[in-house]
C-alpha cells in the first residue's frame, strides 16, 4: 500500500509539476550604471568608478567588479561569489555601497541605479509591428502589456525597442537676440505657467464641486501661445522665438527590428522554479486569441516562445528514456528469462514514479538535466533487483522454501548491495556540493541519481523479495546459459594466470593515458538551435544612427541567402536575453546582434562562415562575433585573455602582441580587442577675467553649451498617463553642426547675449572614447572564438608559444577567463568537494569488509576505467569536458559496485574453507552474469542518448559506454586476480587473534 501510494503521488507530481527546458541560476550578476551627463570617459573613471569601486570592496560576497567608463556614463557589471546562494542580503549590502560612494560624487551626478535580475530569461518574446511610427507602436505595446498582466506565473513584462517620447522647445537664437528675450526668460516663463495649483472646492446643493483652475499645460498649442514679456514691457508668444513640437526622446534608444520591420517587443518574465512553461506559453497563446481583434490593423508576432522549445526538449528526452526503458527490459529478458526478468523490469516504474514524487516534494523542476540524471541511473538501479532475484532463485532452485530463501538472501544481500548503493552515491557527492555555475547547471543530475538509487536499493530489498517469493517458481532443471561458459572461462584465467592479467591491465592502462593529447577539450558544448548570432561591434564614438545603417547593409545581404528563414535585429543593445546562456548586456550606441533562423543546425555552419567572408569584404570596419547558441553559464567567448599593466602604453603593447599570437594560432576566430582609438574632442578654454567683466561664470558656458546639443528639461507634460518632458535646446539638437556650436550666445543674468568667441577660445585633442578596469585595476581583452573542432587549450597553448618568442612588456599580467577560467573554477569546486565524497566512499567500504587492504583492491577499479574512457571519446569524436566529467563520477560509482559484489561472493567462499585461488574463481563464475547484465543494461540505457540529436549529452554517454564495457571486463579479470595475489587467508575476527 506504501509503495502504491508514493507511485500515485509520482502520477500526480509528474502532471503538476513545474517545466522549463533548462535549470535556472542564482542572481548572482548585477549591473550598476552611473549617469554623468557631458563627462569625459577619464572623467568618469577618476570620479565615479574608482570612489565606487572602493566601497564594493568592502562588500564580501561580491567576487569581482568590471568597470566601462564611456562619455557620459559609468557601467559596472558585477558577479557574486559562487557561494553565494540567498542573493537578496548582498545585494542589500551593494545598494548600501553605492550610497556611500555617491556621497563622494561630483553634484551634478545623475542618476545611479542597480539592476541584480541580469540572468531573467524571457519565456516568450513578442513583437508589436504594423506601423512606421514607434510612438505609436509603444502605445499599442503599453496596452498589449495591460492585457497580458494578469496571466498566472507571469512575474513581469519588459518593453525593448519603444520609445520615450519629448516635447522639443527649438530656440531661435536670432529670434532670441532681435527680441531681447534669453533662455532663463524662457524657463522662468513656462515654469510660472505650468504648475499644479488645486482651486479647492464649493458645496452646491449639499454636493462639493471641484475647482480646476487652469494653471499647467493642456496642449501642444497651449505652449505655443504662452505670452513671454519683452523687455519694453509688451508680450509676443512662445511660439515667435521657440519651435515646439512633439516626438521620440533624443537622442536616439536602442532599436529592435522583426524581419526588416520596426518593432516594439515585449519580454514575458515568468516565475522561476514555480510555473509550467508549457502550460504557460499555452495561456499566453489563449489570451493573445481572445485579444487579437482589439488590436486590429496591428500585428502581434512570436518572436521567440521558449514554451515550444522546453515542450519538444522535454517530449525528446521523455521518447529517450521510453527507449531506454524498453532496450533495458529486453536486455533483462535475454538475459534472465521472461519470469525474472518481468520482476526485474517491475522496478523500473516505480522507482520512477518514485522518485518524480519526491523530487516535486523537494520543490524540483522537471527540466533536460533531471531527466538526463533518470536516463543515466536506469541502468544502474537495476543492479540491486537483478542480484535479489538471481539470488532469490538460486535459493528455490535448491529447494529452500520460499519465506526462507527471501529472508536469507535479504540477509545476504542487504549489506553488500547497501556497501554498493552507498558508494555510488558517494561518487555523485561532491557534484551535489560543489558551487558555481557549471555546478548549478548540472546538479540535477546527482540529485536525481542520488534519488532514484535510494529508493531503487530500498525497493530491492523490500518490494522486490515479496514479488519474487511470490511468483519465482523453482526450476526443475538448469537451463542452459551461454554466459556460463562464458564465466567459467574467465573463472579460469584469474584461476591459472593471475599475474599475467595484472601486467596486461597495467599496461592498457598506461596505453589509454598516452592517447590523452589527441582528445579535446571543450567546457561545454554549443547548442543544437538552428540560429546563427552575429554580434556586431563598431569602434567606440560610433553614433547609434551608424550603428543602424551598418547593420541594415548586413542584414539586407544575409537575406540574399536562401538558408536565412527569418532575422532579427537590435541596435544601441544586444536584445532580449532570449535563451538561458545570454546575459542582457548594457546599452552602447556602437553595439547591435542579428539573430537568424536556419531550417537546420548544419545550416548554420555555411551561414556562419558566409557572414565572416562577407563583413570582412564589405564592411571591414566592423568587428563581428559570429557562432551559435551555447551550452552551460554564460561567457564571454571560448577564448579570452585579460591583459594587467599599469603602464597603459605597456599594456596596449602586450595586447596587440596577445591578439597577434592568437591570430597566428591555428583554430582561432573571430578575434577582438578592446583597446580604444581614442575620439575627437573640442575643448572649450574659458577665460575667467573676461568671463566675469561679463557676469558669467565657467559653469554658465558649460550649462549653454549642453543646453544647445542635449537640452535642458524645462517642465514636464501632465496630460498624458506618463508626464513627458519639455527640453529647451537648439533647432539641430546633438546633430548640430561644430561652426554653429561654436557660434552661440551665452547670456548672463541680465539677460544680455555675450558670444562665446568674446569668451573662450576653442582647441582640438585626441581623448579615450572608453576606459575598461577590472576590481578597480586598468585592463584590456582579447576574445576569440573557436573553429569547430579545435579546443581552448589548443588556442592557449599556440599563443603561449608564440610569447615564449615575443616577450610581453615588463610588469605584464595576463589572466585567462571563457573556458579556461570556467573549466578551472568548475573542476576547483568539484575537488574541494571531493573529500567529503571519498570520505563517504571509504566509509561504506570499510563499514562492509572492515580491511583496508580489500578497500585498496576496490579503488584500484577507477583507474581501469580511464582504460576505455579516453579512447572512447577520442573514437567517437567527442571532446573532454565537464559533461564527459560527469560521465567520469558515474562511472566510479558503477565500477566500485561490480568490484563489492566480486569481494562479497569471494569472502563467502573464504568463510566456507576454500582457499583464495578458488573462491576468487568462484566468485567470477558467480558474479559474471549479474555485472555483465548490469553493465549491457546501463550501456543499452545510455545508446538512445549517446546517439541523439544534442550536443550537451552524448559525450557524457560515450563516456560511460566506452569506459564502462573496457572497466567491466578488466574488473572482472584483473580485481580476482589481485585479490590472489594479496589476500590468502580470511581476516581474522579482532577477538579471535592470540593474545
Amino acid at each position: 500500500m506504501v509503495v502504491t501510494m508514493l507511485c500515485l503521488l509520482g502520477i500526480a507530481a509528474f502532471s503538476t509539476m513545474p517545466r522549463q527546458e533548462d535549470p535556472s541560476f542564482p542572481y548572482r550578476a548585477g549591473l550598476v550604471s552611473v549617469v554623468y551627463p557631458g563627462a569625459s570617459a577619464a572623467d568618469i573613471e577618476r570620479l565615479v568608478l574608482q570612489p565606487l569601486t572602493d566601497e564594493l570592496r568592502q562588500v564580501e560576497e561580491l567576487d569581482y567588479s568590471q568597470g566601462i567608463a564611456r562619455t557620459g556614463v559609468a557601467l559596472l557589471s558585477l558577479r557574486l561569489k559562487d557561494t553565494i546562494y540567498e542573493t537578496n542580503p548582498a545585494w542589500d549590502r551593494v545598494r548600501r555601497a553605492m550610497d556611500r560612494a555617491r556621497r563622494d560624487f561630483p553634484d551634478d551626478v545623475g542618476l545611479m541605479a542597480l539592476d541584480d535580475r541580469l540572468i531573467d530569461i524571457p519565456a516568450i518574446v513578442l513583437a508589436v509591428a504594423g506601423s512606421p511610427s514607434v510612438t505609436e507602436l509603444t502605445a499599442v505595446a503599453e496596452r498589449l502589456k495591460t492585457n497580458l498582466g494578469d496571466i498566472s506565473g507571469l512575474s513581469r513584462v519588459e518593453l525593448d525597442g519603444d520609445s520615450d517620447e519629448q516635447i522639443t522647445l527649438a530656440l531661435d537664437d536670432s529670434a532670441l537676440f532681435r527680441l531681447g528675450i534669453s533662455p532663463a526668460q524662457v524657463l522662468d516663463t513656462l515654469a510660472q505657467r505650468n504648475q499644479t495649483t488645486p482651486g479647492g472646492f464649493v458645496v452646491v446643493n449639499g454636493r462639493r464641486l471641484s475647482i480646476l483652475p487652469n494653471s499647467q499645460f493642456t496642449d501642444i498649442e497651449a505652449i505655443r501661445a504662452t505670452p513671454i514679456e519683452l523687455p519694453d514691457g509688451s508680450q509676443v508668444p512662445l511660439a515667435a522665438a521657440v519651435e515646439v513640437w512633439r516626438g521620440p526622446v533624443e537622442p536616439r534608444q536602442p532599436e529592435t527590428w522583426y524581419d526588416g520591420e520596426r518593432v516594439v517587443t515585449l519580454s514575458l518574465i515568468m516565475e522561476e522554479g514555480t510555473t509550467d512553461a508549457i502550460r504557460f506559453g499555452q495561456q499566453v497563446r489563449e489570451r493573445l486569441l481572445q485579444i487579437q481583434g482589439d488590436f486590429a490593423p496591428y500585428q502581434i508576432h512570436e518572436m521567440f516562445f521558449q514554451p515550444d522549445k522546453v515542450q519538444e526538449r522535454l517530449i525528446g528526452l521523455a521518447w529517450s528514456l521510453v527507449l531506454s526503458v524498453l532496450i533495458i527490459v529486453a536486455v533483462v529478458f535475454t538475459g534472465m528469462g521472461i519470469r525474472m526478468g518481468l520482476l526485474v523490469a517491475s522496478i523500473l516504474p516505480m522507482v520512477a514514479l518514485i522518485s518524480i514524487g519526491l523530487y516535486d516534494m523537494g520543490g524540483g523542476v522537471l527540466h533536460q538535466v533531471a531527466i538526463i540524471g533518470m536516463v543515466i541511473s536506469l541502468g544502474i538501479l537495476i543492479d540491486n533487483a537483478i542480484v535479489i532475484v538471481e539470488n532469490i532463485q538460486g535459493h528455490l532452485d535448491e529447494g529452500m522454501h520460499r519465506l526462507d530463501a527471501l529472508r536469507k538472501a535479504v540477509g545476504e544481500l542487504a549489506g553488500p548491495l547497501g556497501a554498493s548503493t552507498g558508494t555510488t552515491v558517494a561518487a555523485f557527492t561532491p557534484m551535489l556540493l560543489s558551487k558555481g555555475g557549471a555546478a548549478d547547471f548540472t546538479r540535477g543530475v546527482p540529485i536525481m541519481i542520488m534519488l532514484t538509487l535510494s529508493v531503487s536499493y530500498l525497493l530491492a530489498i523490500s518490494v522486490v523479495p515479496l514479488l519474487a517469493a511470490r511468483f519465482l517458481k523453482a526450476r526443475r532443471r538448469e537451463k542452459e546459459d551461454r554466459l556460463i561458459g562464458l564465466a567459467r572461462f574467465l573463472g579460469g584465467l584469474v584461476f591459472y594466470h593471475p599475474k599475467r592479467l595484472v601486467l596486461a591491465g597495467s599496461l592498457l592502462v598506461f596505453a589509454s593515458l598516452g592517447m590523452t593529447p589527441f582528445m579535446a577539450q571543450q567546457f561545454f558544448p554549443n547548442a543544437d538551435r538552428p540560429r546563427v548570432v552575429v554580434e556586431m561591434y563598431l569602434p567606440e564614438g560610433t553614433d547609434q544612427a551608424q550603428t543602424s545603417a551598418v547593420a541594415a547593409q548586413l542584414e539586407h545581404a544575409i537575406r540574399s541567402q536562401p538558408a536565412a528563414l527569418d532575422i532579427q535585429r537590435f541596435i544601441g543593445f544586444a536584445g532580449p536575453s532570449f535563451y538561458y546562456n545570454l546575459q542582457r548586456s548594457p546599452q552602447a550606441p556602437n553595439r547591435g546582434r542579428l539573430v537568424i533562423r536556419t531550417p537546420t543546425l548544419a545550416d548554420t555552419t555555411d551561414m556562419i562562415r558566409w557572414v565572416r567572408t562577407y563583413v570582412a569584404e564589405h564592411l571591414p570596419e566592423l568587428d563581428v562575433v559570429v557562432g551559435t547558441l551555447a551550452q552551460g553559464p554564460p561567457r564571454a567567448a571560448p577564448v579570452e585573455v585579460r591583459i594587467y599593466n599599469a603602464n597603459a602604453e605597456a599594456r596596449a603593447l602586450a595586447t596587440e602582441q596577445v591578439f597577434r599570437a592568437l591570430r597566428a594560432t591555428i583554430g582561432t576566430v573571430d578575434l577582438r580587442h578592446d583597446l580604444d582609438i581614442g575620439v575627437p574632442g573640442v575643448e572649450i578654454n574659458v577665460d575667467d577675467a573676461t568671463a566675469a567683466r561679463f557676469g558669467l561664470t565657467r559653469a554658465d558656458v558649460a550649462n549653454s553649451l549642453y543646453g544647445q546639443s542635449f537640452g535642458i528639461a524645462a517642465e514636464t507634460y501632465r496630460q498624458e498617463d506618463d508626464p513627458i518632458p519639455l527640453v529647451l535646446r537648439s533647432r539641430e539638437g546633438t546633430a548640430i553642426s561644430l561652426e554653429r556650436l561654436l557660434s552661440v550666445n551665452i547670456y548672463n543674468s541680465q539677460g544680455d547675449a555675450i558670444p562665446l568667441a568674446a569668451l573662450a577660445s576653442v582647441d582640438t585633442r585626441w581623448e579615450a572614447a572608453v576606459m575598461y578596469s577590472r576590481n578597480g585595476v586598468a585592463i584590456n581583452t582579447v576574445a576569440a572564438n573557436l573553429v569547430t573542432g579545435f579546443s581552448f587549450s589548443q588556442a592557449l597553448d599556440g599563443m603561449n608559444r608564440a610569447l615564449e618568442s615575443d616577450p610581453l612588456p615588463p610588469g605584464t599580467r595576463l589572466e585567462l577567463g571563457g573556458d579556461a577560467e570556467g573549466s578551472g573554477d568548475a573542476n576547483g569546486a568539484l575537488l574541494k568537494a571531493a573529500p567529503i565524497g571519498i570520505l563517504l566512499l571509504l566509509f561504506f567500504l570499510l563499514l562492509q569488509f572492515n580491511s583496508f587492504r580489500r578497500v585498496g583492491i576496490i579503488l584500484l577499479t577507477v583507474p581501469l576505467a580511464t582504460v576505455g574512457i579516453f579512447p572512447g571519446l577520442v573514437l567517437s569524436g567527442s571532446p573532454f569536458g565537464f559533461q564527459s566529467l560527469l560521465g567520469v563520477i558515474a562511472l566510479v560509482g558503477i565500477v566500485v559496485n561490480n568490484a563489492i559484489v566480486l569481494l562479497d561472493v569471494m569472502d563467502r567462499e573464504l568463510d566456507n574453507g576454500h582457499d583464495i585461488f578458488n573462491a576468487v574463481r568462484k566468485a567470477v563464475e558467480q558474479r559474471t552474469r549479474p555485472i555483465l547484465l548490469t553493465t549491457a543494461t546501463t550501456v543499452a540505457g545510455l545508446l538512445p542518448l549517446a546517439f541523439s540529436s544534442s550536443t550537451l549529452w552524448p559525450p557524457m554517454a560515450w563516456a560511460i559506454i566506452s569506459g564502462l564495457l573496457a572497466s567491466t571486463v578488466l574488473t572482472l579479470l584483473m580485481i580476482p586476480a589481485v585479490c590472489s595475489l594479496l589476500i590468502k587467508v580470511p581476516v581474522a575476527e579482532p577477538d579471535n587473534l592470540p593474545a
